[in-house]
């Protein structure tokens, strides 16, 4: 018999799972990161911009874009990254943002002219260097 703290906890975690779905975080095939630090988009203005071109385009049940705090480089911003690719970008301003929403996110081709740096997700923990799994 399950006790009222299992019970509890299992309340909790459905509850966290229809957010999770209502998040499309079950679907999600990309997943944008725009720094929002004072040295970047401060104003959560590109993020916005790259939310509504990407549902405009369709793609908002596999696209999420996200604002965060400080992705930690601090030079020639805004910069953005997306997964799982890792393809970092900077100096994203509206038109470099529009091209990221439709080359790399609708298209599947990378804005190379703004790219600096990539660091792809591993899809296995086989294929992450320096674990146990991986060798």
């Amino acid at each position: 018999m399950a006790s009222k703290g299992d019970d509890k906890r299992a309340a909790r975690l459905e509850k966290l799972a229809r957010r999770a779905r209502k998040a499309r975080a079950d679907s999600m095939q990309r997943h944008v990161l725009v720094c929002t630090d004072s040295d970047c988009d401060s104003k959560g203005e590109l993020a916005k911009r790259l939310r509504r071109r990407a549902n405009g385009l369709r793609l908002r049940e596999t696209t999420t874009v996200s604002e965060v705090g400080c992705l930690d480089i601090c030079k020639a911003g805004p910069i953005c990254v997306v997964y799982p690719e890792g393809t970092w970008y900077h100096s994203v301003k509206k038109k470099v943002g529009d091209r990221i929403v439709d080359e790399h996110l609708a298209e599947g081709r990378v804005v190379e002219d703004h790219v600096f740096l990539r660091n792809p997700l591993h899809a296995r923990p086989d294929d992450v260097p320096g674990t146990d799994e991986g060798r």
